[in-house]
């Protein structure tokens, strides 16, 4: 589709713009930048003629339509609700033939968003890192070696795969449009929400006499234990705890002294234990009747 360069650094496009210079663009930027890619940028924050810095590398701000004229392909890093409102500018702005493909980085949304650039003959994708980005240098930290989800125009597949390969990550391809939802939900709920029970640990260990930062520092080795075991055993056998050796005992106390200290807790607790004595149960930790005893005690303290 478009001539092969030699590796190292790009393999096939040559000038790349991003749209948006928040944490996951200027990570685009650096670590593309650093592979051999020219970039050049749209930012609301810096007007055509500057230069956005990024750590010690600075980067051209150009118009929307230099940006399509002067780029092979085209990154649109922004927020999810302005996507396609930047899509249709880029389309009504676009030189004929120009950009040849744009990527959105949206783990929820589909590459439809980019519908109107498809019409105007330009190949659409959407290339999602399956990372966490809290900020600028640790976005660049964690970008290379991730996984990347895509979905859209099959012509586009063999350059979301030379990305990803310059960042040495590994590339999964989605099945369809509408898996796109279901599988950010499953990324949230592993990245989002393992913070908000970070915070939960947090509360239950001040209750115990810990400071707020004492507390964090000391869970942080303990949940990075668990992220070890995730990654060397399946899931059920990386359960530890007393549900998954049926100590239900130690259950019952956690949700007396939640109710008394913890109430909102309590229902996460809850929760939380059905669906791991189901886990416990499925790698057989733990036996039907202990489990159906599980079962009636989270249906007792409801």
């Amino acid at each position: 589709m478009f001539p092969r360069r030699g590796k190292p650094g790009p393999s096939k496009m040559k000038t790349v713009g991003i749209i948006g210079m928040g944490r996951v663009g200027s990570a685009l930027a650096y670590t593309l930048d650093r592979r051999g890619y020219d970039i050049v940028v749209v930012s609301r924050r810096f007007s055509p003629g500057e230069r956005a810095a990024v750590q010690d590398k600075q980067y051209r701000v150009v118009t929307l339509f230099q940006m399509a004229e002067e780029a092979d392909l085209v990154f649109i890093a922004t927020p999810d609700g302005v996507i396609e409102s930047i899509a249709e500018d880029l389309a009504k702005t676009a030189p004929p033939g120009c950009p040849k493909a744009v990527f959105h980085l949206s783990g929820a949304h589909s590459a439809e968003l980019l519908a109107p650039l498809r019409e105007k003959g330009v190949l659409i994708g959407s290339l999602h890192p399956l990372q966490s980005f809290a900020n600028v240098k640790q976005a660049i930290e964690n970008l290379p070696g991730s996984f990347f989800t895509y979905q859209g125009d099959a012509a586009l597949i063999e350059e979301a795969g030379s990305l990803v390969e310059q960042w040495g990550g590994i590339l999964k391809i989605l099945p369809s449009p509408e898996s796109k939802v279901i599988y950010h939900a499953g990324a949230c709920l592993v990245s989002n929400y393992v913070v908000a029970l970070a915070a939960m640990g947090v509360c239950c260990l001040g209750k115990a006499g810990f400071q707020e930062e004492e507390a964090r520092r000391a869970l942080v080795p303990l949940m990075e234990g668990t992220v070890n075991n995730i990654a060397a055993l399946p899931l059920p056998k990386a359960l530890t705890g007393p549900i998954s050796r049926g100590d239900l005992e130690v259950v019952k106390a956690h949700l007396q002294v939640l109710e008394a200290e913890l109430p909102e807790i309590r229902k996460v607790y809850r929760l939380l234990s059905s669906f791991l004595g189901e886990l416990a149960l499925k790698g057989n930790n733990i036996s039907k009747e202990t489990y159906q005893e599980l079962a009636q005690i989270i249906k007792t303290h409801n």
